[in-house]
């Protein structure tokens, strides 16, 4: 039997940031209903002179660590600085960078049954959301 569920890596590119709290909520909204849990989050910046920082959730003020209090703090840390350092390179001048280690919390009731029953997963892969809209589509437009 599993104990975890897959999971995703996810970096969020914000050009002008604006955080207007709708990801949060979302996010919190899933971790919430357990389909997800939000393992870590790293949160950075690149400032118009190419000076980086990073936003440790640790710090933040108690209200604010309150908005956060989804992300689990047994899991927090998984991003490190290389992590940090890797996404700094790829980002432009005045820009933030959200990372998220997401949880399929979902799939582990799932892998257990499929497992109890003595199948095997012979292959698994993701298709990203924006192709699966393009196919649906694609579908709807030959009917």
């Amino acid at each position: 039997m599993i104990k975890h569920g897959p999971v995703d890596v996810i970096v969020l590119a914000l050009g002008e940031p604006r955080f207007d709290g709708s990801i949060l909520t979302e996010l919190e909204r899933q971790a919430a209903s357990g389909t997800i849990r939000v393992l870590d989050a790293m949160v950075l910046f690149k400032e118009a002179d190419g000076e980086c920082w990073r936003l440790d959730l640790e710090d933040l003020p108690p209200d604010q660590q309150a908005a956060v209090g989804f992300i689990e703090t047994g899991t927090r840390g998984l991003f490190d600085s290389e992590d940090a350092d890797t996404l700094y390179e790829g980002m432009v001048p005045d820009s933030a960078v959200i990372a998220l280690a997401i949880e399929h919390a979902w799939a582990v009731a799932l892998v257990n049954a499929i497992m109890d029953a003595g199948v095997e997963v012979a292959l698994n892969f993701r298709v990203p959301a924006l192709i699966v809209d393009e196919a649906f589509a694609l579908l709807a437009e030959e009917q």
